[in-house]
């Protein structure tokens, strides 16, 4: 009997992980990874009512996400929360995705790692940095850029009277783009959108067409490294090309 080709998710399956109330993930996922890769999600829950809380709570749990897949066989994992690895720093985060790839087999890519990727591929050691963060997770931010060797040269949170996360799923990508523009990026290599929940694809495609320099955001980021881990034949040069 010959193998048959699934119907959806011939090339490859990509897991994605996402905070229980984000709503922008799986679409801008399907809206950039290519048609041949299905994409299937999980979603991140936690009872407390503090941010931070919930945010470790996520990443020293990427495992049992990715039990929730049972048997489906996926060629990656994406954790869909930049804000998790801001909370739990460089060194953490990275010692947690390797613990479960070694556990799972299947390649772990946080949010914020696939950013770094991207600026390393890029060659870019500067960014004008928009957050629609709290002040406290966004001030973890930007230590976790500063650690990984990356000179932030400006920095804007969208909206200052945020106090908690669920308010970034009200954004829209007007918001990002107006937070954007507003960025002194005159020593900048890139600008980079943190946050998987606040919409930014229509943004990024609007500065693409408008200026030459280069822009990033969360997921666009976390696409082009799933791309890469699950069907590196498929993978474009860089992010960008993506939009």
């Amino acid at each position: 009997m010959s193998k048959l080709t699934p119907d959806y998710g011939p090339r490859a399956r990509v897991g994605i992980a996402v905070p229980h109330t984000n709503p922008t993930v799986e679409p801008e996922m399907r809206a950039l990874l290519p048609p041949s890769i299905g994409v299937y999600a999980t979603r991140l829950t936690h009872p407390s009512p503090r941010v931070e809380e919930r945010l470790d709570h996520y990443i020293r749990h990427i495992p049992e996400a990715i039990s929730t897949f049972g048997e489906m066989k996926l060629a990656a994992f994406g954790f869909g929360c930049t804000g998790t690895s801001y909370v739990a720093g460089l060194e953490l985060e990275d010692r947690l995705t390797a613990e479960a790839n070694e556990r799972t087999d299947i390649p772990v890519i946080t949010a914020a790692q696939a950013i770094r990727a991207a600026l390393k591929e890029l060659g870019c050691s500067s960014i004008a940095l928009l957050s629609p963060y709290p002040e406290a997770l966004a001030e973890d931010g930007y230590r976790y850029w500063e650690d990984a060797g990356i000179r932030i040269v400006d920095r804007l949170r969208v909206d200052p009277t945020l106090t908690d996360t669920h308010r970034i799923y009200e954004l829209t990508s007007d918001d990002a783009l107006a937070g954007l523009r507003r960025l002194n990026t005159s020593e900048a290599d890139c600008l980079v959108a943190s946050g998987t929940g606040m919409p930014t694809l229509r943004a990024l495609r609007t500065l693409s067409a408008e200026s030459e320099l280069r822009v990033l955001s969360s997921n666009l980021s976390l696409a082009w490294a799933l791309t890469r881990a699950a069907a590196p034949e498929l993978a474009t040069p860089s992010p960008q090309q993506l939009l």
